[in-house]
């Protein structure tokens, strides 16, 4: 069952990447497509960590490819925070 979720929240974050990369969701946040990659690349994680399971790997495969997974959230949070997902949005006319 939880292979399952993993294989859903990639997914989740798949579809993030893919809407701001085309300039909706969180967009509004990110000047940069590097958040949407950064979102993209989270989305490895989960299948990488799930996929092996689900597939019947062994167990040592399915440590290098958790190992590998973890570099992803990596990547995917530093994409993350240099594209400015997670900065707040400044509006036109606030004053500055």
């Amino acid at each position: 069952m939880s292979v399952w979720i993993m294989l859903g929240s990639g997914c989740v974050f798949v579809i993030l990447g893919v809407l701001t990369l085309n300039g909706r969701g969180t967009a509004a946040y990110a000047p940069s497509p590097r958040a949407g990659w950064g979102w993209i690349a989270m989305a490895g994680a989960p299948v990488l960590d799930g996929g092996p399971k689900l597939l019947g790997f062994s167990s040592g495969a399915a440590m290098v490819l958790s190992t590998v997974a973890l570099g992803f959230v990596v990547l995917g949070a530093v994409l993350l925070l240099r594209g400015g997902a997670f900065a707040k949005a400044r509006r036109a006319g606030d004053g500055d």
